[in-house]
């Protein structure tokens, strides 16, 4: 059973496009200081600490608490920040693997693994070029095996 964590870049864009959103709310807000003089301020500042806790509290967290574990019998993903949410699927219930590989995502890792299965999938993002082969070979080969069994199950008399 192998542990994986998604890729550092993608959590470290994100904080700067939330902080650089968050910017330009504090930014929109304060035009509107020629109008609400008091409240603007209170506004601003509220942008400013929720801008903070989100870059700095909440995308860190959700990055430590997320991690896939991968074997030939099963995949888990679990995510969350506050409530968790643990994803289990059984390796014998995928029926097929789709690796989304964007360009650069050697250095971005912007890159998704998803195990579909009969009426549902397994999505794992942001996951390193590297690694989403390695899963995807892990699967595929359990499925692999699946098959050449199935077949000389039927086979056989």
């Amino acid at each position: 059973m192998k542990r994986y964590k998604p890729a550092k870049v993608p959590v470290l864009l994100t904080m700067v496009f939330v902080a650089a959103l968050f910017y330009v709310l504090y930014r929109a807000l304060g035009y509107l200081d020629e109008y609400i003089p008091f409240s603007a301020k209170y506004l601003q500042l509220s942008a400013e600490i929720a801008g903070a806790v989100v870059c700095v509290v909440l995308l860190p967290i959700y990055y430590f608490n997320t991690f896939y574990t991968v074997s030939s019998k099963v995949v888990t993903a679990r995510t969350g920040i506050i409530v968790t949410a643990k994803q289990l699927m059984p390796v014998s219930s995928v029926k097929s693997v789709t690796v989304i590989q964007v360009p650069f995502g050697n250095i971005l890792g912007y890159n998704f693994v998803i195990l579909n299965a009969q009426g549902t999938n397994l999505i794992i993002p942001f996951i390193l070029k590297k690694d989403a082969k390695e899963i995807a070979d892990i699967v595929n080969n359990a499925i692999r095996n699946r098959s050449s069994s199935e077949k000389t199950e039927k086979e056989a008399p």
